[in-house]
């Protein structure tokens, strides 16, 4: 994993993620119980521990667990309460991303962007551009 404990540590919001065991287990084995950055530590039980779940069990929200959809009321399901940007899905993705193909018998109607990775914008680094006076 890219980021280390303290890193994790120090960007997380002071406020706990979950407000009990429930919860925690409910969205662990939906995000974590998949997760291949994790698969290591569940297999053998040990080996290194997701830096963002060891944030967690410390009372914080790490930044890398954006909130998840929520209803109109603000309900959401335990298991998308958050989203985590350090997800990794088994399989691979199965090589390098391949652009979709053009329709049979059709052009494109603008060209298409160059690929490129996206990575999210954290709120503390964001910066606000504004029209000057």
């Amino acid at each position: 994993m890219s980021l280390n404990f303290e890193e994790a540590y120090e960007r997380a919001r002071p406020v706990s993620p979950f407000a009990n065991g429930d919860e925690w287990e409910e969205w662990s084995e939906s995000w974590c119980g998949t997760c291949l950055r994790d698969a290591p530590h569940r297999r053998m039980g040990s080996g290194s521990d997701c830096p963002l779940v060891m944030v967690a069990f410390s009372e914080r929200t790490p930044a890398e667990w954006l909130d998840g959809p929520r209803d109109e009321q603000g309900r959401y399901r335990m298991s998308e309460q958050y989203v985590c940007v350090e997800y990794r899905r088994p399989g691979g993705g199965g090589g390098e991303p391949r652009p979709q193909p053009e329709p049979l018998d059709m052009e494109g109607l603008f060209p298409r962007p160059e690929r490129a990775v996206r990575m999210p914008v954290l709120p503390e680094t964001a910066a606000v551009v504004g029209r000057s006076a």
